[in-house]
């Protein structure tokens, strides 16, 4: 019996999801059971709120139960307004919900985390209300009030039978797997100078870009539900950024150093020794002293100045990963966090994900109101709930079709036996407590289903869609007629969302990629746009890392993803050494070509190989006219490497700027014998 039951909820075969699935069917049958006591109106929906909650540590359930609440209580203010502003007129109210529901779903992509899930919360809660009341005569605000009690006992429910036995966020963890982060960036970078193998050290390169953006994406789940190690996110995206920037400077300073002379040989070996010692130091948990780097990049200095630069580079990030890594171990309360970290810029949002999905939930609910309307027929008003609440929730996933997928599974195996529920057991029942206690065992599979990880949807919609239709603590009896069609609308409605997931304004973690892609080109725009105040070029170079972090994390594994954002991040490094060089020399013999070569990338790229041969052009003019002039030709051929070597990661299908095939001639006073030409 107990390998049937394993073969049939794989989820029962492990203790710690077994026991979850065994309180979530708890506290959404203690939630049911005292909304009913109470005698709220709808008390289901106290235990859908159980469901919808549910997650495996008790900070992300405090802080999601918190983003529910307020979503709730946002949505049914929102629907109360709506109903009075308009009268309850459909004809006014549903254009009107289609606007606010369009607005939630952009604010879900805009939002990060439980913010953006209380977001959607709020939109959901918005359309219930509204189409369920819409042209009836049951009171908004009643039926508000009462949705919000509900959500109040689900959550209260979740948090005194699920949080209190929940396992806490792995916060120490993540701070340990930063710590081993370092140590393996430190002997990257080592190892790097030490001209080991290039294959071996740009694999490492990509794995470590990868565990960066995979620390990133994970971290504010591990922090959730402690504020003192929510202050420790901010100087841990300064060191995941600090990290990143170790790992794009590594193969300059290979080239560099590779090209010093001999003599010098034995003081490099003493700077590849102090990043391993460095390293060592950091894994014994002593901290992380530098004075044993700077001691070798000392008798490093004055051979060479493009590797001088390189020193430079590797000195202030290093120092920016100290203090990241100081305020991240620290307790925070009693730190003053450093002043790289106070500066840290917002991320920069998808605004084309947030365009798309506001888009989407208006023509969803633009088209279930015109059929609702057109047709009169009330019980569309179901074809329209469904639609509106999956097109909401899913607002801000990367990959919406493939959920939407399972939750039809869930959704129509819910209908198949509420309607078996409603009319052949229903009937037989004298007391709404027995008919919940019989629907136990139900409520524990789909618990259980919802407690892997791989069928969380389908139990989720099962459970959600079950409470919706068989109404467990309602024994009064069902037309089969009436209840058939309202299963095949709210089944209309799922369908609805998924085609428009799939087929009308589809997303995808590709589609996203090409978003954050389109972004990460702005920001290289920008930082050449604003190249001579260096101050604000910085601030468009941390948006960049942080764009980094995110489209690496939605590669999956993909190596040339890995490559070309590693070289966008090196292309925005010498972007800003030339613009500090326009700012502390603006009267020197290469600021000509400088300001030329920023100027050209402050435009989009539509042909990143041409660009490239343009850049290159400028250095080899550079070179013929002031030999002295080194390290800014050697930036631009820098630059230049970074487009040609990975054009197909930075071009642009949508841009229409056409580069020439030759640099112009440049004379030392800045004029031009001929200039690029827009199309």
């Amino acid at each position: 019996m107990h390998t049937q039951l394993f073969r049939l909820f794989p989820a029962l075969r492990h203790p710690t999801t077994r026991s979850f699935a065994l309180r979530l069917a708890a506290a959404s049958l203690l939630a049911m059971a005292a909304a009913n006591a109470l005698s709220i109106a709808n008390p289901w929906w106290a235990a859908m709120a159980v469901w919808m909650l549910g997650q495996p540590t008790r900070g992300l359930l405090l802080e999601r139960s918190l983003a529910q609440l307020l979503g709730t209580l946002a949505g049914g203010l929102a629907a109360i307004f709506l109903a009075t502003v308009t009268g309850g007129v459909p004809a006014l109210l549903l254009p009107a919900l289609g606007v606010w529901v369009a607005l939630c779903c952009g604010a879900s992509n805009l939002l990060r985390h439980q913010r953006s899930y209380g977001a959607a919360l709020c939109g959901l809660t918005t359309a219930v209300i509204v189409v369920l009341t819409a042209g009836t005569q049951i009171d908004a605000t009643a039926f508000a009030i009462a949705r919000m009690l509900d959500n109040a006992i689900g959550i209260a429910a979740s948090l005194l039978v699920v949080a209190l036995w929940n396992p806490t966020s792995p916060t120490a963890a993540v701070v340990e797997k930063a710590r081993a982060l370092v140590r393996e960036a430190l002997v990257h970078t080592a190892a790097t100078i030490e001209n080991r193998p290039l294959p071996d050290t740009q694999a490492q390169a990509r794995r470590l870009v990868a565990a960066l953006a995979e620390l990133d994406a994970t971290a504010e789940d591990c922090a959730a539900g402690s504020l003192s190690h929510r202050r420790r996110l901010k100087p841990m995206r300064a060191l995941l950024g600090a990290l990143l920037d170790l790992i794009a400077i590594a193969p300059a300073l290979r080239r560099h150093a590779a090209a010093l002379p001999a003599a010098l040989r034995e003081d490099l070996q003493q700077l590849e020794a102090s990043l391993y010692d460095l390293a060592d130091t950091i894994e014994a948990g002593r901290g992380m002293p530098l004075a044993i780097v700077r001691t070798a990049t000392r008798q490093l200095r004055g051979a060479d100045p493009l590797f001088d630069t390189c020193l430079d580079d590797l000195e202030q990030t290093l120092a920016s990963i100290a203090a990241s890594y100081r305020d991240m171990a620290a307790s925070l309360p009693g730190v003053a966090p450093s002043s790289q970290v106070n500066a840290l810029p917002a991320r920069r949002p998808d605004y084309a994900g947030v365009r798309l999905a506001a888009s989407r939930g208006l023509s969803v609910c633009f088209l279930a109101a015109a059929a609702w309307l057109a047709s009169g027929w009330e019980p569309m008003r179901y074809l329209m709930l469904g639609s509106c609440i999956f097109i909401t929730l899913f607002a801000s996933a990367d990959e919406p079709a493939p959920l939407m997928r399972r939750i039809l599974v869930g959704a129509v195996a819910a209908a198949a036996i509420a309607f078996a529920w409603r009319l052949a057991i229903a009937p037989l029942l004298e007391s709404a407590w027995l008919s919940l206690a019989l629907t136990a065992p139900l409520v524990l599979a789909a618990a259980a289903v919802q407690a892997d990880r791989r069928t969380a949807f389908v139990g989720l919609a099962f459970n959600m869609l079950f409470a919706v239709l068989a109404q467990p603590v309602n024994v009064a009896s069902t037309a089969p007629s009436a209840m058939l069609t309202i299963e095949i609308l709210l089944l209309a409605g799922i369908a609805t969302s998924y085609a428009v997931y799939r087929w009308l304004i589809p997303m995808s973690t590709r589609r996203r990629r090409r978003h954050l892609q389109r972004a990460l080109r702005a920001e290289i725009a920008a930082i050449a746009q604003r190249a001579d105040t260096p101050q604000r070029a910085a601030r468009h170079l941390a948006r960049l890392r942080f764009l980094i972090l995110g489209l690496v994390a939605r590669a999956g594994g993909d190596a040339s993803t890995a490559d070309g954002a590693l070289a966008a991040l090196a292309l925005g490094h010498a972007l800003l050494r030339m613009g500090t060089l326009l700012q502390q020399r603006p009267d020197a013999a290469e600021t000509p070509w400088i300001r030329r070569a920023l100027q050209a990338m402050s435009k989009p790229l539509a042909a990143p190989h041409d660009a490239g041969a343009a850049l290159q052009g400028y250095a080899s003019e550079l070179r013929a006219t002031d030999a002295a002039a080194l390290p800014a030709a050697r930036w631009l051929e820098e630059a230049a490497a970074c487009l040609v070597a990975h054009a197909a990661f930075f071009s642009s299908a949508t841009s229409r700027l056409e580069w020439p095939r030759a640099a112009p001639m440049l004379s030392p006073t800045g004029g031009s014998a001929g200039r690029h030409e827009r199309a």
